[in-house]
């Protein structure tokens, strides 16, 4: 479990923006967006999946035994799993299909019998072992689920198959399973979780940083989110800005629940093949009724299980002169008003609106602190695991915004002496203000000392580097006394 402290020194990097008077008091605007991570764990087939998963649950079970995993592999007719390659040894023509489900029939068998194995040893070992195989056999278990169809033949036995599609929740990684197949927008796909911020709109200090699966829904807990930045900062959150993926009409339900405001571009709504639109028609929500462009209204809807109404026009299509540009259906037009319409409608209005696309156009910090986090090493995951990335991400917005106060405390510090004519005064300032960040009283000292002892080593090294473009080696104590540390090699 991740100390404490991980991130009390990221709220502290916080504090300093307000002590630096950076971060000013009264109700916040915040822009939110996420950002992918490329997951460490290894991306394999479905085969080498299977087969590192094999791999994980037969080490759990030799440990236990005190064997060695190889060796009990063997003794196991398992030891193909424990070769070089795992595909490479097997001797197939991998363009015969049919081959290919024969070698992964095979493998499902290995797999079948391992967890069996697996099951025997959980009901005869202790708790701490039995957690170990338990754990493994049930990775391996959701491998098999995730990834495999088994129909049986004419003589009785078991034929597998890759299923066909991406089963939702797959996992690709057997050394990471914490992994997810992500999609940042329809070309571009990604393999490990996502990084989900929180940035004040004029001080561009990030308010908070947390990592999420790479297949969430950008805006999943989205008003959780802005209740941690109100307990960051101790301030309210007076308005929330985001791109259109927090847009939808469940999030502003929700904003609107809670009596919180969401600005966020209302996703653009289908052509409908150069049809009439949506828009194009007369929605009166009061009353319940459509107008369509031709002036035809109708009040006859459907409720779906989900709130929405689905409005029928019939038969009056048939003898209307747009049909050609509204709909070639034979019943006539329908057409769907949303559960949350309202919302939508006005928030439609709007974003057309100057003002609406003034607010809009905030949201930019918020990638411009995402670019930061990237060259601080954001877009790879260092470590195997969600809450090690987290710490990842941590540190990195630590640094991102501190760095952010010197460079705001420098300009302020240079803005007197250029107003008094000093035309030397901003390569004056450089030495001092490089010297007040070596001082004992510095911002970054002052955060990272109150953080705790055992964070002295990154206080000391930021304040050597003074973060300047590098890559240095910095041993930091992550986990609980006993437990593990790694080693960060964070990117300047």
């Amino acid at each position: 479990m991740l100390h404490d402290e991980v991130r009390t020194i990221f709220t502290r990097s916080i504090e300093e923006a307000k002590r630096a008077g950076l971060l000013k008091g009264g109700a916040l605007t915040i822009a939110v967006d996420t950002k992918p991570i490329i997951g460490r764990g290894a991306v394999e087939d479905t085969y080498n999946l299977l087969g590192t998963g094999i791999q994980q649950l037969v080490r759990a079970l030799s440990s236990r035994e005190g064997a060695k995993p190889a060796a009990w592999a063997e003794t196991h007719q398992l030891g193909r799993h424990f070769g070089s390659s795992l595909k490479g040894s097997a001797d197939i023509d991998w363009s015969d299909g049919e081959a290919r489900n024969r070698f992964l029939t095979e493998l499902v068998a290995d797999a079948r019998r391992v967890l069996e194995l697996a099951g025997l040893a959980v009901a005869q070992a202790d708790e701490k072992a039995a957690a170990k195989v338990r754990e493994a056999a049930q990775l391996l278990a959701q491998l098999l689920l995730q990834d495999v169809v088994e129909t049986p033949t004419e003589g009785g036995e078991m034929k597998a198959e890759i299923r066909e599609g991406t089963a939702r929740g797959r996992i690709p990684s057997a050394t990471d399973p914490e992994q997810r197949h992500g999609r940042k927008s329809k070309s571009k796909l990604f393999n490990g979780n996502k990084a989900e911020t929180a940035t004040e709109v004029k001080s561009q200090i990030i308010l908070d940083a947390e990592v999420i699966a790479g297949d969430a829904p950008d805006a999943q807990d989205v008003v959780k989110q802005v209740e941690r930045v109100e307990e960051n900062t101790g301030l309210p959150v007076g308005r929330t800005i985001g791109d259109c993926a927090y847009g939808s009409g469940g999030t502003r339900q929700e904003f609107a629940q809670t009596e919180r405001e969401l600005v966020a571009k209302v996703p653009q709504e289908p052509t409908n093949n150069g049809r009439f639109p949506k828009g194009a028609f007369l929605i009166d929500l009061e009353n319940d009724a459509v107008t369509c462009p031709g002036g035809a209204r109708t009040e006859e809807f459907t409720v779906e299980s989900d709130g929405g109404k689905q409005f029928r026009f019939g038969a009056v299509c048939q003898e209307c002169a747009l049909k050609v540009h509204c709909t070639t259906a034979a019943g006539g037009r329908t057409l769907r008003v949303h559960p949350q319409e309202a919302l939508l409608s006005a928030a439609r209005e709007k974003q057309q609106t100057p003002e609406g696309r003034a607010l809009l156009r905030e949201r930019v910090v918020a990638e411009h602190r995402l670019a930061r986090l990237a060259q601080l090493g954001i877009g790879q995951a260092r470590y195997v695991g969600r809450s090690k990335t987290r710490f990842q991400l941590l540190i990195a917005a630590t640094i991102a915004n501190l760095r952010r106060v010197w460079n705001w405390e420098a300009a302020e510090r240079q803005a007197p002496e250029a107003a008094v004519g000093d035309t030397g005064s901003a390569a004056a300032s450089l030495p001092s203000a490089a010297a007040a960040l070596r001082g004992p009283s510095s911002v970054a000292a002052v955060a990272l000392r109150r953080a705790g002892g055992h964070l002295l080593p990154l206080a000391a090294w930021v304040l050597r580097r003074r973060l300047r473009p590098t890559v240095a080696l910095l041993q930091v104590p992550v986990f609980a006394a006993g437990v593990s540390n790694v080693t960060c090699r964070p990117r300047f």
